[in-house]
């Protein structure tokens, strides 16, 4: 009788093998776990991610005893992840790249009303109007909020739109229940990520997190010095040679001048040089010797010389923006 007693108490429940299986199922069928810290967490706010990510990933909100027990049996490795599983997690299932769920989960704000101790992440401005609360102590809160007000048909009415807190600022305590009453919500709600388990590769949330202004410029920039290497070496294909050539020619004209090789596509370069070059010999012997030649104001000469400034500048800067729009779009159509 004490023998079937302590068996009884140690049957698993139903619900938990089911649970075990079910999540067994979803981690052999998913290539993106992630796990998220839910601690504190309001539960509308998860149910409402939950169901922006539909046909993207599924949330499921488990105890870590029986996830721990289904990725054994799906073949996880626990060693990469076993550190993350402590506390309460919601677990994310998904087939997508799960830098695409980071990214989509940090654009997608969700607000709160304020608690005691909380920082605005927006400006919290009492809005002019109605605000529907009946005249009576809520007079010395607005009062306190320094918000100007009047009392009309025995409601309060602010008199003026007012900032009581810019963004990173404490929320003061007293504007809590006001703010309730006004449906205003300052403080942004974030699921925290910890890591994500992808194809057997562990990603911690710090490198999951990506700026993709700074990483569209770092693409640039690699696009950029890849072009300018292509262009010096003359790399053989269409869309660098474009470039290539155009600068053989322009370094080309520039040397036909200096060398004073004549041709009918060089004649404009080459007698342009010359006379640059006779006005400066005419500047340098003025008033040494007189030649019986006026020597004018050299425009063409400091146009020259600014032109062979700025040729040597692009040279060394490489493609420009243009060139580089150019060739992205050669590449990724």
């Amino acid at each position: 009788m004490i023998l079937m007693s302590i068996v009884e108490e140690r049957k698993i429940p139903r619900w938990k093998l089911d649970e075990v299986s079910e999540l067994e199922e979803k981690l052999k069928n998913s290539s993106t776990i992630m796990i998220a810290d839910i601690q504190g967490f309001p539960t509308d706010k998860l149910h409402e991610i939950r169901k922006k990510l539909r046909g993207i990933a599924e949330i499921k909100v488990t105890k870590n005893t029986l996830f721990t027990i289904a990725a054994k049996r799906a073949g996880i490795d626990l060693s990469k992840i076993e550190g993350y599983i402590t506390g309460s997690n919601a677990f994310i299932f998904s087939n997508d790249n799960p830098f695409v769920i980071s990214i989509f989960l940090s654009k997608f704000k969700l607000k709160r009303f304020p608690v005691p101790g909380d920082k605005a992440d927006e400006e919290v401005v009492i809005p002019a109007g109605d605000t529907g609360m009946t005249a009576g102590p809520i007079l010395s809160t607005f009062g306190k909020l320094k918000v100007q007000t009047k009392v009309q048909d025995g409601k309060v009415h602010v008199v003026k739109d007012t900032l009581i807190a810019k963004p990173g600022d404490p929320i003061p305590a007293e504007a809590a229940p006001i703010l309730q009453k006004l449906g205003i919500m300052p403080v942004y709600v974030k699921l925290r990520l910890k890591a994500a388990y992808h194809q057997g590769l562990l990603i911690p949330v710090s490198e999951l997190e990506i700026n993709l202004d700074t990483y569209r410029s770092m693409i640039n920039e690699a696009f950029r010095n890849s072009l300018f290497l292509g262009v010096e070496i003359a790399y053989p294909v269409p869309e660098v040679l474009k470039l290539t050539l155009s600068k053989a020619h322009m370094r080309a004209l520039a040397l036909a001048g200096e060398a004073g090789f004549l041709t009918p596509d060089t004649a404009s370069a080459v007698l342009s040089r010359a006379v640059s070059k006779a006005y400066a010999v005419l500047s340098a012997i003025s008033g040494k010797v007189d030649l019986g030649v006026e020597v004018p104001k050299q425009p063409e000469q400091a146009q020259e010389s600014k032109k062979e400034e700025k040729k040597e500048e692009e040279e060394k800067k490489g493609p420009s923006d243009e060139e580089i729009a150019g060739g992205l779009s050669s590449l990724f159509g």
